[in-house]
């Protein structure tokens, strides 16, 4: 887990650095080769993130600075006494330092209601640390306080490919105003009302469910999807992941 930065309260290390393997996992059983499409991506003019690929895997700096390197197995076999002590902390690399900064001073915009500079901000951070999924979530939260559901659901759909997002903690330490994030899932319900045909809307939807521990409604919202977007792939994946959980 990364220290003195958002890693802290984000996530453990190993969720953070599983990148585009994981995805592998989210949409195929063993055997299959499942290449990655993202239907609610459109490649914009200027690209400031591609969403038509996964998550990428870190760096191999990245990597060792978010993990102790093992003991050797000749000392394992041995039988030498390990050390018991906690572990230092990991000191992140340059990219992972930038990165860190700038998702602080988004939060601060974020939480002031500045969402479009908060997006600018997490889209500098993204290109210092493009493999942190953490980044790529908040990026999506940004669009969606701002009612852009499809740009919010094509990073989304890159997120969930790699792993479970967030949870409420997370999102309520994020809004820091309860009523505020009501009020933006409140003009999301009344959008997929509105446009009932509209699979990135239902996406969304979903999405935030899960984050507020609603897999009934998440499910619901999940089954649209795959109504009015056969092309998406993954929330079938995430419809036998969350019926499994509940057996």
């Amino acid at each position: 887990m990364w220290h003195g930065g958002y890693w802290n309260y984000w996530r453990a290390a190993p969720a953070l650095w599983m990148g585009a393997g994981l995805a592998i996992g989210w949409l195929s059983t063993p055997g299959e080769t499942v290449t990655y499409s993202n239907p609610y991506y459109e490649t914009p003019v200027t690209v400031v993130v591609d969403y038509s690929q996964p998550i990428p895997t870190p760096s191999e700096t990245q990597y060792g600075s978010a993990y102790m390197e093992a003991p050797a197995s000749t000392v394992v076999e041995a039988g030498e006494k390990l050390p018991t002590d906690p572990p230092p902390a990991p000191e992140p690399d340059d990219g992972a330092k930038a990165a860190n900064a700038l998702f602080d001073d988004a939060r601060d915009l974020f939480k002031a209601g500045k969402y479009a500079d908060a997006r600018g901000k997490i889209g500098q951070a993204i290109q210092k640390l493009p493999s942190d999924a953490t980044l790529h979530e908040f990026r999506a939260l940004t669009l969606f306080a701002q009612g852009n559901y499809k740009d919010s659901a094509a990073a989304l759909y890159a997120v969930l490919a790699a792993g479970p997002g967030w949870n409420w903690e997370t999102m309520k330490f994020i809004y820091g105003d309860e009523k505020v994030y009501t009020q933006h899932l409140r003009a999301l319900e009344d959008y997929v009302k509105a446009n009932p045909k509209v699979g990135y809307g239902h996406f969304v939807l979903a999405y935030q469910y899960l984050v507020l521990g609603n897999k009934n409604s998440a499910l619901k919202e999940l089954e649209e999807v795959t109504k009015v977007q056969p092309e998406d792939k993954l929330s079938p994946a995430l419809i036998k992941a969350l019926t499994s959980e509940a057996k």
